[in-house]
Parts: C-alpha cells; structure tokens; sequence
C-alpha cells in the first residue's frame, strides 16, 4: 500500500499536480517553432535526455525507437510506449497517459508540462 501512495504521488506531480516553490517557464522561447510528427520523432529517437523542472529532481528519459519510453526521476520509474501526434510527445503506460506539446529552437527541445511549465530536453 506505502509503494501505491508512493507511485501514485509521484505519478501525480509527473501529471503537474504538484506546486512549484521557485519560478517556472511558462512561455517556449521566442522563435520556438512545432514539429511535424515525423520531425519530432526523428528528434527523439534512440536518444537519452534529461529534464530539470522548477521543483524536484532531474528526470532522465530514453526514447527507443521501436516505440518504448523508460523515464527515471528519483526512485520514480515508468516504462511504455511513446509516439508523436501532430507536435505533441505522447506517453502510455500504466502510470502515465497523455500527450504534451513539444517545440524546437535551434535544434534544442521544450516541452510543455500539464502545468503550463516549459522544461527543455538536454541531450545525454
């Protein structure tokens, strides 16, 4: 039961339930353009990244391109499928469902959180 609460906090501050105590990008930087689906899978395939929210740790994501995610933040762990749909990164898996905005500027990935916060993906 202490392991269900405790995937299911931090699948809920991974959704953007969670509030930040320090300021968030809410806005992608200016020039920030969409990708076609096909353009943001080729950025995404096969590669590493890590993210840096406002609050919390780094998040670690490795996209295979056979369609499988693995995502790793703190002792946090989520694994499924991801795709591309219009310029959105979408996720399945049993802890996560939905899809999230992405955008590029000189070659450099934003996504955009549930909750309006842009986090930018650093190649690994």
């Amino acid at each position: 039961m202490k392991q269900l609460l405790r995937a299911s906090a931090a699948a809920m501050a991974l959704l953007g339930a969670s509030t930040a105590a320090t300021a968030q990008t809410t806005t992608y930087p200016d020039g920030a353009e969409p990708l076609t689906p096909e353009a943001l899978h080729a950025a995404l395939a096969d590669k590493v990244f890590s993210t840096t929210p406002a609050q919390g740790p780094k998040w670690q994501w490795q996209f295979k391109s056979d369609g499988q995610f693995y995502l790793s933040v703190g002792n946090y762990s989520d694994a499924g499928k991801w795709s591309t749909k219009e310029s959105s990164l979408c996720l399945d898996s049993v802890k996560s469902m939905g899809c999230s905005e992405m955008r590029q500027k000189d070659k450099q990935l934003y996504l955009k959180r549930n909750t309006g916060e842009v986090i930018s993906f650093q190649p690994k």
